[in-house]
């Protein structure tokens, strides 16, 4: 329940600020707005004042602002305060408020949330020194190994793990030149150029040390049928011994449909538990069912350093948007890997527990994707009315409004599709 209550408020919160949107530019444009309503369906409370009908609806998922002259299939009567009978650019200005007014809420948000203090994995802060080299990694081609310290990348000092994964995603594609001390000698090692089918942004193949203890044994898979448990420590599989989450990780993956020996340590007590590494096929590798327990440390900070930080994050947060909607149109990612409601209710459910900080950066993030998707020019979201609008501007003359239903018909069976694909998407990630 509390997650639905807090799932239905940040939904309300987003749609409000969309719709607030739209609802403010329609006044400065002299619009009359009819209705502004939270959700769709039946009336739950409202109130006129003045033209304007406010009212929160029974559908919680959505909302709308009603304008005079704005539908299709109304008669437009020529009166100088309808949607219809004003400037192209003023009713393009009317639509793209709504997707700028949630982009900008992502933007104000996220370095409040530096501000407030923010949870970050504890090795970004301690020296680069390398925990694991992935077998066939650019890294280990150019000779990195285990206990690297990492001094320099392209001449630019390295002061911690941090400023090495800036560094690296900067530089996708790698050719770049590193500075390694290894057993009191600096040694200079050339990365050479990722392979095309690597798809990780900066991938290198090199991890820090995390500790193998188990932060979460998933319901149905191996690890939970072969008795590990929350907190153990794994310290040997196969008699191999562990020191890095990363080395256990590998070993797992490439033994699928192997009986394994996994050695841990429980209190004071070694267990020796035996499971098989089975295939997950969307991951496309062997798991057994475990999640790592990250050592997090919260990290504040001062008000012009909230700001660079969190507008650098709302601005790789833009661009990795961007880059996952090109590989959805260029089939370069499947659509099983989107989320629709359910799971998204359960993202916020679980950043609400994680605690506010961890909740205002999940609304930022949830703004942006509103923001930017409702700009895809597909008919009946914001980005479609401002295709007819510069359509419109073109041609000289509106487009018809038989084109326009068809179009919006088209793009509503579209939308629905979609939200059944994603749905189907939540429910099968539920069974499992």
């Amino acid at each position: 329940m509390y997650t639905f209550i807090v799932f239905v408020i940040t939904i309300g919160i987003l749609i409000f600020v969309h719709e607030f949107g739209h609802f403010i530019a329609a006044r400065l444009g002299k619009i009359k707005v009819l209705r502004f309503s939270l959700g769709f369906g039946p009336k739950l409370v409202g109130k006129k004042v003045g033209d304007t009908e406010y009212q929160i609806s029974a559908l919680p998922f959505g909302g709308y602002v009603k304008m005079a002259g704005e539908s299709p299939q109304e008669e437009a009567t020529g009166a100088p305060d309808e949607f219809a009978s004003k400037s192209v650019s003023t009713r393009a200005f009317v639509v793209l408020s709504g997707p700028l007014m949630n982009i900008l809420l992502a933007f104000i948000i996220m370095p409040l949330v530096f501000m407030i203090g923010i949870k970050t994995p504890a090795y970004l802060e301690k020296s680069p020194v390398v925990g694991w080299v992935d077998r066939g990694s650019p890294a280990e081609k150019a000779g990195i190994r285990t206990g690297d310290y990492i001094i320099e990348v392209e001449g630019q000092k390295i002061e911690n793990w941090n400023s090495l994964v800036v560094i690296l995603s900067t530089h996708p594609s790698l050719g770049i030149k590193l500075k390694v001390k290894r057993d009191g000698t600096v040694k200079e090692i050339f990365l050479p150029r990722a392979s095309k089918n690597i798809k990780a942004q900066g991938y290198a193949g090199i991890y820090p040390p995390i500790s193998p203890r188990i932060g979460q044994v998933r319901k149905g898979y191996p690890a939970e049928k072969a008795g590990f448990k929350p907190g153990d420590l794994i310290v040997a599989v196969d008699n191999i011994s562990m020191h890095s989450w990363h080395q256990v990780s590998a070993y797992i993956r490439s033994h699928v449909g192997k009986d394994v020996d996994v050695a841990v340590k429980r209190g004071d007590k070694i267990l020796h538990l035996q499971v098989r590494p089975v295939m997950d096929k969307e991951l496309g590798y062997g798991v057994i069912g475990i999640v790592n327990r990250p050592e997090v440390i919260v990290k504040k900070y001062g008000l012009i350093d909230s700001i660079k930080a969190g507008m650098s994050r709302m601005v790789g947060l833009t661009y990795l948007t961007f880059d996952i909607i090109k590989r959805l149109f260029t089939m370069n990612l499947s659509i099983k890997a989107l989320g629709g409601p359910i799971m998204i209710a359960k993202l916020t459910g679980e950043a609400a527990h994680s605690g506010m900080a961890d909740l205002m950066a999940f609304l930022a993030f949830m703004s942006l994707q509103l923001g930017v998707l409702n700009l895809l020019p597909i008919p009946v979201l914001d980005g479609g009315w401002l295709l007819f609008l510069l359509i419109e501007k073109i041609k000289g003359s509106p487009i018809s409004r038989k084109t326009m239903e068809v179009a919006q018909t088209i793009g509503f069976a579209l939308l629905i599709t979609l939200m059944i694909i994603v749905s189907y998407n939540d429910i099968l990630r539920v069974f499992r």
